[in-house]
């Protein structure tokens, strides 16, 4: 067995411990990594180092701060979203997803092999997960399309995570109906939107990146792995 082989298989077997993953958690992330806990058994696809970017961008928004999740699935990220306002003590994470596992070409086969492991329905393993991680409280659950929840919305928005629908048309339709509500200051978030090939109809988010988040309009632009972050100017 070569060394890198060695140290790989140390590394799963540490991270396979639920305490001593905890413990790394906390050692690398600080506070946030209390979240990444509960975001390790959630099936989905943000990566570890986007759920901290993730965690500490919704951390670090003033009290009683509202974050909307476009996109939320299973609640992989929305553990660390919600899980942030928790250890801040105040604000909510409003959830907008069908819960249908409907979306873009490329993802619905994905959403479907995850969705058939039970017999439970999308919103029943939301629910469920974000029960086992204590963030009932700090969660509203919108079902329904970005299209159909924005048409009655009104709150000012302090973080806008979009994650929905994938296709460029999809993408646009809820940026165009949320980031209004957008705070000056505020965040917005894209996930699938790095600089690299996507499946065709897949790449909605990262075109709205490459057409959308440019100064003047917004600050503080930056990436981790697929996720572009962007401080609405103001």
């Amino acid at each position: 067995m070569s060394i890198a082989s060695f140290g790989t298989n140390v590394r799963r077997l540490y991270m396979s411990n639920p305490l001593t993953r905890r413990l790394f958690y906390r050692l690398r992330y600080a506070a946030v990594g209390r979240c990444l806990v509960h975001w390790h058994g959630i099936p989905g696809w943000t990566t570890r180092e986007e759920a901290a970017a993730l965690g500490r961008a919704s951390y670090s928004l003033p009290a009683d701060a509202i974050v909307v999740e476009v996109g939320s699935f299973l609640g992989k990220s929305t553990v660390v979203l919600a899980g942030a306002r928790k250890l801040r003590g105040s604000g909510k994470v409003h959830c907008v997803d069908p819960f249908d596992g409907s979306g873009d070409k490329f993802s619905v086969p994905f959403y479907s092999a995850i969705a058939s492991e039970t017999p439970l329905t999308l919103r029943e393993r939301f629910e469920a997960s974000m029960r086992y991680a204590g963030l009932t409280g700090w969660v509203v659950v919108h079902q329904g399309t970005a299209e159909a929840i924005s048409s009655g919305w009104t709150q000012p928005i302090d973080m806008l995570f979009l994650d929905g629908d994938q296709t460029p048309q999809g993408a646009r339709s809820a940026y165009e109906r949320f980031v209004p509500f957008l705070k000056r200051g505020g965040v917005v978030a894209l996930h699938n939107s790095s600089e690299r090939e996507y499946a065709v109809g897949h790449d909605g988010y990262r075109r709205l990146v490459i057409e959308e988040f440019h100064a003047p309009v917004y600050s503080d632009i930056y990436c981790v792995e697929s996720t572009t972050f962007a401080q609405k100017a103001g």
